[in-house]
């Protein structure tokens, strides 16, 4: 089967983060039918293979997609894949496992890792242990999910985190008793006015992203919440502007009476690849042979390249060219399709 007819079977099946398991069944089905074995982790995690001993390359997709590409009512032509403008295409990264099915219908001598919730911050990815690939030696890794022509490869991206910050006030009737209260909007008001956000230097990104105080206009409202995102190719800024967040919070609730519960999670941290590195040699030289142009560029966004080089593996994220993920103009065209399929196939010594 094509890279094509597996991403009209793949496109009608809804894979929502954390709920793929529809994914994982095809994925089971299908190569086990090209003589492939697999185990998973608790989280739904898949690992492929067929030979158990020797050096390998690895290649990674995820199985998820954003809610937007539920229902998918998949359209084409004779140049791109794409919907009816109601939803995403997911080809974000169903275009991705379509073409490496078509790869594995060769049957080379690889490892094919599948990964859970990606598009909700790596979570996926994120539980992955180094004892799930024993006792293989990867060699390289390579995850397929980018924009930008195929033949792009990803030389870095940032670390990120995330800070949920509560601010408790004191409720009171906002019209018989309002200075009995301390409003907690107010405080976490003050405290975001005084953090950081947007573009802080070249490396280093921050925003807040959600902000929730329910109630009615006429209490006092004791409790707002809200959070932030800091990305940084240095740690030691990520972690610096984090802290300022933190800071200005727990600084309006002490001025104002309230209290400030702060909370920081570490989604991932950053990588720099350097031109030395065995994969992205192995990858420049795999575009030289099939006749397709190399270029390599930094991202501000994740990807599970991320975690697996936490793991120690060398991986590099490479473009497959969907246009405008996520989006209900999502769409791939058939022909970038085709050259990833060389790609693979070349990386793999097919």
């Amino acid at each position: 089967m094509d890279s094509f007819e597996h991403f009209r079977n793949l496109a009608a099946i809804p894979s929502p983060s954390w709920k793929e398991d529809g994914i994982s069944s095809y994925l089971i089905r299908v190569l086990g039918e090209y003589g492939y074995s697999f185990r998973d982790d608790e989280y739904g995690n898949l690992l492929f293979w067929r030979y158990p001993t020797g050096e390998k390359i690895m290649i990674t997709c995820h199985m998820d997609t954003v809610e937007r590409a539920l229902d998918v009512h998949l359209l084409e032509d004779d140049d791109y894949f794409f919907t009816d403008g109601h939803t995403a295409l997911g080809a974000d990264d169903k275009a991705a496992i379509a073409t490496l099915l078509a790869v594995a219908e060769k049957k080379p001598d690889a490892l094919f890792l599948f990964t859970r919730a990606e598009e909700l911050g790596l979570q996926g990815s994120s539980k992955l242990k180094k004892e799930f690939f024993e006792p293989f030696k990867i060699r390289a890794a390579y995850t397929l999910d980018a924009a930008g022509k195929v033949g792009t490869c990803i030389i870095s991206a940032p670390g990120k985190n995330r800070i949920e910050i509560t601010i408790t006030g004191r409720t009171a009737h906002a019209a018989f008793s309002p200075e009995k209260g301390i409003n907690a909007i107010k405080a976490a008001a003050r405290a975001i006015d005084h953090s950081p956000s947007g573009r802080i230097d070249d490396e280093t990104t921050c925003n807040i992203g959600s902000f929730n105080a329910p109630g009615a206009t006429n209490i006092v409202p004791d409790k707002a919440s809200y959070t932030y995102e800091v990305r940084s190719l240095s740690n030691e800024k990520r972690r610096a502007i984090s802290e300022e967040i933190i800071s200005s919070a727990r600084a309006a609730a002490k001025e104002f009476g309230a209290e400030c519960e702060a909370k920081l999670f570490n989604l991932y941290d950053p990588y720099i690849i350097s031109e030395a590195d065995p994969a992205l040699i192995r990858c420049s030289d795999s575009c030289e042979a099939i006749g397709l142009e190399w270029t390599a560029k930094p991202t501000s966004g994740g990807s599970d390249t991320n975690n697996l080089r936490r793991l120690g593996i060398d991986a590099i994220t490479l473009s497959i060219d969907y246009e405008n993920a996520h989006s209900v103009n999502e769409r791939i065209a058939k022909s970038e399709m085709k050259a990833l399929q060389r790609l693979i196939e070349a990386l793999l010594g097919i």
